[in-house]
């Protein structure tokens, strides 16, 4: 049996202050690490507020480049510990007037993938599509040390086919950054992650945010349920609903490969019959 693997989501309450934000998060990332933490997992555009229900043109104020100063924080925690942490920013892009929501994977201090969020929403108060253009390429899947890990962000969720792309590309571990404060998505926001974890046979990271950002009529309280999912579905640590935290769990990665070999839904797919689901639609 492999050893134990470390992991955690770190759940946070971001302020209109990104200094401010950006130690809070190092400050749980040592915490976690302390804790034996070996892949960390942040929320969606950690440092900043997220985006509000209406479109504001001074939202871009929070862009940033993919070597500024969150991820440039993340990096030198990932070096200092020695570890895996997934990042994620409102990217302000080369070209000028183009963005894109990113996650990054950092191990041991250096980049190993950006990854650019390609299924974005524009429903339920979340105008994503106003300010981010979608990524062009799969969930990308990277060596963390004693196995693989692939990330998807946040409404990627909602898309079974991204999580299988994962699975595929020989994941044990899916990292989810995510924002939800959505009170239509929230009554299936467990129940879709723990679906990805049991058709695909491997343990889900999620990482939310918490609490209430902007106004209290206008605007979205977050409600946290940070939580790692182990191949079965069963949640293995959870965060509540009130405050920012540290979810830790070590997990048995070896239960990934016995699992998927007990229940092979990935041996008995059959790619051939599925190819309507990737031909655009003529109607």
């Amino acid at each position: 049996m492999d050893s134990p693997y470390g992991v955690a989501a770190i759940q946070l309450r971001p302020t209109a202050d990104r200094a401010q934000n950006l130690r809070e998060a190092g400050e749980l990332i040592d915490e976690a690490a302390a804790l034996g933490a070996e892949l960390v997992v942040l929320p969606e555009i950690f440092s900043a507020p997220f985006v509000a229900a209406e479109v504001d043109p001074t939202y871009f104020e929070w862009a940033e480049a993919l070597d500024g100063a969150s991820n440039a924080m993340v990096a030198e925690r990932s070096a200092a510990h020695g570890i895996t942490i997934v990042s994620s920013i409102f990217e302000a892009s080369a070209t000028p007037g183009v963005h894109h929501n990113t996650a990054s994977i950092f191990v041991n201090g250096e980049v190993a993938v950006h990854y650019r969020k390609s299924h974005l929403p524009f429903s339920n108060g979340f105008p994503e599509k106003y300010y981010f253009r979608p990524g062009g390429t799969p969930p990308p899947v990277v060596d963390v040390g004693p196995t693989k890990a692939g990330v998807i962000i946040c409404y990627e969720r909602h898309f079974p086919e991204l999580g299988r792309l994962v699975a595929l590309g020989g994941a044990s571990i899916m990292c989810v950054p995510v924002a939800c404060a959505s009170a239509p998505t929230k009554e299936v926001f467990q129940l879709e992650l723990r679906a990805h974890a049991v058709f695909n046979s491997m343990f889900v990271v999620c990482a939310n945010r918490v609490g209430l950002e902007g106004s209290a009529e206008a605007g979205k309280d977050y409600y946290g349920l940070s939580a790692i999912y182990q191949p079965d579905g069963e949640i293995v640590s959870q965060a509540g609903t009130e405050r920012a935290e540290v979810v830790f769990a070590h997990v048995d990665l070896a239960s990934v490969a016995e699992r998927r070999q007990r229940l092979p839904f990935l041996r008995d797919r059959r790619p051939s019959l599925y190819t309507d689901l990737v031909e655009e639609s003529s109607t």
